[in-house]
Formats: structure tokens, sequence, C-alpha cells
């Protein structure tokens, strides 16, 4: 145990006993997250440790392991039907909502009582979870969204792999060098890249190109979405189909969403978007011998910073509950450097402490960790975290590819467009 986990443990445990009664007294608690079985075996090791910490403690994991939206609705209905779980896993998306109903509760009075720091976790990520001075989750890990490429196809056409502060000129260039016919039969079999149209992987590129698809306070679309800065944006990410053929064919585009991994796995994609979640993916096949990847930071337009997007979870605790001290202190473990270095062989996501996050990637002999943490340097809170009817926003973005590299629709048009109809939908928000 780190010391500083050890320092937490110790003032929980003199906090318990004085305002909750002895220490020692039988408490059960629950614990709801969306972990798969994987995981869910990982947070299995994080709550047999808090356990071994507090005898009389007794934590049940309940995992959904559903979609995000069907999580979210299970927690609003355990909260609505009065039978919360003590802890949740908060995802930055839900945050809007929960905040906004005032279902969670802030967890910034009871900190200081637990010898927390809140300058022990990443600033961005923290501030997902904060409104002002609140702070309604305490950060479990995150991920910034970065390129992974395949180094084999790299080094067969004697290509340097890609630099820190790469553009996007430099990716074009690449991405055409590693679009081939590679048995000669005249067709492509090898591209340079992949065209997602999933705006939690499109979205940052167009950061990264000084355009965004909301305006700075997130009321409305017009003016920004359909800004000359955004449309380049979208016109350069879109050409990838429509001018520069480094992708696969566009009409293969919807049903290929759950093969740009296989694509990847067996050489015919040479660069992805990914996430850190994608990792334990990727290792075994490394591990094996099969693949060797590499990651750098999502290029930017020349003339503009690097950009790319935060995407994080915490734990949060219901602000009505059975167990409201005991539920901050399991949060609080929860989210401490001990709980994170376990997570952190799972490879899942950066821990959010920058010390942990620095010891694993420290570790890290292949060197991928370090690159996602310099991408994080540049990382922003997503919309999601912002804006509450963000789900809605998310479902329409997806258009806006189609129009262009489906029905040839000038990209101006097409953000126009699409702008006028989101504006109707945050104006609702707001009625």
């Amino acid at each position: 145990m780190t010391r500083h986990a050890l320092g937490i443990a110790l003032t929980v445990t003199l906090w318990g006993c004085t305002e909750q009664g002895m220490a020692g007294d039988r408490v059960s608690l629950e614990i709801a997250n969306w972990a798969e079985w994987r995981e869910a075996g990982i947070e299995n090791r994080v709550l047999r440790a808090y356990e071994r910490l507090y005898p009389g403690a007794r934590v049940v994991q309940q995992s959904a392991g559903t979609g995000a939206a069907e999580y979210r609705e299970r927690i609003l209905t355990s909260m609505a039907g009065g039978v919360p779980p003590d802890v949740f896993l908060l995802d930055n998306i839900d945050v809007p909502a929960f905040v906004d109903r005032g279902t969670l509760l802030d967890l910034a009075p009871y900190l200081p009582r637990l010898g927390v720091d809140l300058a022990r976790y990443d600033s961005t990520v923290l501030g997902i979870f904060r409104r002002g001075t609140a702070v309604y989750a305490l950060p479990k890990g995150y991920t910034p969204m970065v390129v992974v490429y395949n180094k084999e196809l790299f080094d067969r056409a004697g290509i340097p792999y890609p630099a820190d502060d790469w553009t996007w000129d430099d990716f074009i260039r690449v991405a055409k060098r590693l679009t081939r016919d590679t048995d000669g039969d005249g067709q492509v079999d090898q591209w340079g890249t992949y065209l997602d149209r999933r705006p939690f992987v499109w979205v940052p590129w167009i950061w990264a190109g000084g355009g965004d698809v909301l305006c700075a306070d997130g009321r409305q679309a017009s003016g920004c979405l359909d800004a000359p800065g955004t449309i380049a944006a979208l016109r350069w990410y879109t050409g990838w189909a429509t001018r520069d053929s480094i992708v696969p064919r566009v009409h293969t585009l919807r049903r290929s969403l759950g093969d740009n991994l296989r694509l990847f796995y067996t050489g015919k994609i040479a660069m992805l978007t990914a996430g850190h979640f994608w990792l334990p993916n990727f290792r075994p096949y490394v591990e094996e011998g099969r693949l060797h990847v590499g990651f750098a930071e999502i290029p930017h337009r020349a003339g503009f910073p690097p950009a790319t997007v935060i995407y994080a979870s915490g734990y949060a605790v219901p602000r009505v509950g059975p167990h409201r001290k005991r539920s901050v202190e399991l949060a609080v473990f929860l989210a401490d450097s001990l709980a994170q270095t376990i997570r952190a062989e799972a490879a899942l996501e950066l821990p959010s402490i920058p010390a942990a996050a620095a010891a694993l990637a420290a570790r890290d002999t292949l060197g991928w960790e370090r690159v996602f943490l310099r991408a994080a340097a540049h990382g922003r809170a997503p919309w999601g975290a912002r804006i509450e009817r963000w789900r809605e926003v998310e479902a329409m973005l997806p258009d806006i590819i189609d129009r262009v590299t489906l029905a040839d629709v000038d990209p101006a048009v097409a953000a126009r467009d699409l702008a006028r109809a989101l504006d109707r939908i945050l104006l609702r928000s707001r009625q």
C-alpha cells in the first residue's frame, strides 16, 4: 500500500469511529458499475483490499455489463425507487443529468476530514466532475483519444514512425503511401486509415483543426458547426473518402464499424483512432508477436495547437442513502492510488492521479503509456460532460459524415442544415 493510501485509511478509520460508531460495526455496501467480466474481476480485487482494511465492511459489486444508456436508466430507476447503490460509477456523459436533477451528494465537504487533497488528481479529469466548488464524483481513470499504427506496415514502406508534433499534411502523406495494392490484382487491399462516423472518434479531429460542433456555451450549433474553420476540418476529414481514397469504400462504413479492429489486426488498415480502453485488445496480439503497434497523438492542422478529448468516469454517491459517510469513505478508497494501481494492470485506462499514471508509464517497456500522457496534456472535457442533451446531439452528428461521403453533399451545406436541427434540440433543453 502507498503511504498516502495508508494515511487515508487511518483517517477514514478514525472518522468512522467518532462519527459512525465503532469501525468494526458490520455494514454491507453496494457498488454499481457497468463492468464486463474481466473488469469486474479487477474491481473485485480492489474491493477485497478495502474489506481487508475494514473487516466490518462487506462490499457487493453489481456489474450491469450493459450499454451506457441502459446502465444510466438502471441507476436512475433505483434512485426513484428509494433503493440506490451506496456508490456507483458515473460516466462523463451522465454528469449533467445527474447534477441537474440533484441526485448526487457533493463530496467536497467530506474530503478534508478524510485527508483527500484534490490537487493530487489531474485537473482536467477532475474538472469533468466539478461544478464550482462542488465535487460530484472522484475520478477513477480516463483516456485521451490517440492514433494507433501498425509498425510493420510503416517498416515495409520505409516510413518513419509519427513524431509527437505531426500535422494533417504529414498524416495524409503517410496515409497515401500506406494505401496500396499489395497483391498486384489492381485492387487496393491495404488502406492508410479508417473513416469512423462515430462522433466520439471524430470530434477530436475537428478540434485539432480549429473547429467545433457546438459553440462554447453549448447552447447552439449555428455559428460554430457551420463556421469556416469547422467546415474546413469536416471537408478534410471526409476527404479521406471523397478525395484522398485512403480508407475502405464508403458504402461499407455502416456495416464495418465493428470490423475496424479486425481490419487493423490483419494488416488491412495502417492507422486507427483509438482510446486506452482498446489496449487490452491489442496486448494479446503483441505478446504473441502477431502485431507490432505504436501510438501517436492525433495530428493537428498546421497553425492550430494539438487537441484531443478526455473521456473519464468517477465514483459518485447518491444524495439520499442509508450509509452516507461509509459511502463517501468507499468512494475515496476506490479513487485513491492503491485502487488505481491495481486497475492499471488491466490497461483499460490511465490513472487519474498523475503520480500513479507516471509510475505506470515508467513500468511500460513498450512506451505506449507515455504517448497517452503526452496526448492528455492537450485534452479537453467532452461535450457529453457539459450538456445534458448530448446523447441526442451525438445521435444526429453521424448524418453529416453520411451526407458528405454517401450523398455527395457539400460539407458547408450539410453543416448548415445539421446546425439548424441541433439548435432546435438545444433550445428545447432551455425551455
